[in-house]
């Protein structure tokens, strides 16, 4: 028999099958065909993810299992003492309380050279702003009614509210200052900075709210 031709027909509706055809013929025009239906195979798009999907069907021989079981090569096993004298009594050493006594001694007389329980001397205080109400006994709240207080938080010259980093007050106690500072030169308690019409068209020199320039050099 001479083999002509060697086609192979994978079937579309079954993909967990496949089947080879052989098409022998002889010399005379007469042939026979053999089909072989092979076991359930998984097509996969490359060859990297067959040895992967191989990986992962891949069983353990079992001779590897019992060797995983026995642990590693360097671990033996435990060594259990089975001479005679091992099973012999042996006195406690005579001078077990006199060692005992010599290491309380000595616990005692370092006692003076261990930590002692005290406060951190380096602990910061916590800050606290001048108007904090934790700070003092009586209520010193900041109030439009009190031109004296609220006088003390601005500047003389140009009539604005000092900022956080010259009063030292905290943010909320800040928005409440140049509130009520407000209220009180609406209520006409607080006189109110104004400049001279002749310097209006002065040029800005400095930041009124920050006067202190740094040098650029």
């Amino acid at each position: 028999l001479k083999l002509d031709s060697l086609h192979l027909e994978i079937n579309q509706t079954m993909l967990s099958s496949f089947s080879l055809r052989l098409v022998k013929g002889t010399s005379t025009g007469l042939g026979s065909c053999i089909t072989w239906n092979g076991p359930t195979a998984k097509l996969s798009t490359s060859s990297v993810l067959e040895r992967r999907l191989g990986k992962r069907v891949r069983s353990t021989p079992l001779r590897k299992q019992l060797r995983f079981e026995a642990g590693p090569w360097w671990k033996k096993p435990d060594i259990i003492m089975t001479a005679p004298i091992s099973k012999t009594h042996h006195p406690e050493s005579q001078f077990k309380e006199s060692e005992n006594k010599f290491l309380e001694e000595v616990n005692c007389s370092s006692q003076s050279d261990f930590p002692i329980d005290m406060e951190d001397p380096y602990k910061k205080e916590a800050k606290m702003c001048v108007l904090c109400p934790r700070k003092y006994t009586i209520d010193v709240s900041p109030s439009y009614k009190n031109p004296k207080l609220l006088s003390q938080f601005v500047s003389p010259h140009t009539g604005r509210v000092y900022q956080s980093h010259i009063t030292g007050l905290c943010t909320y106690m800040q928005e409440i200052v140049e509130r009520e500072v407000n209220r009180s030169r609406a209520a006409g308690l607080m006189s109110t900075k104004v400049r001279d019409p002749h310097y209006l068209q002065d040029p800005t020199l400095f930041n009124p709210s920050r006067p202190i320039k740094p040098n650029p050099y």
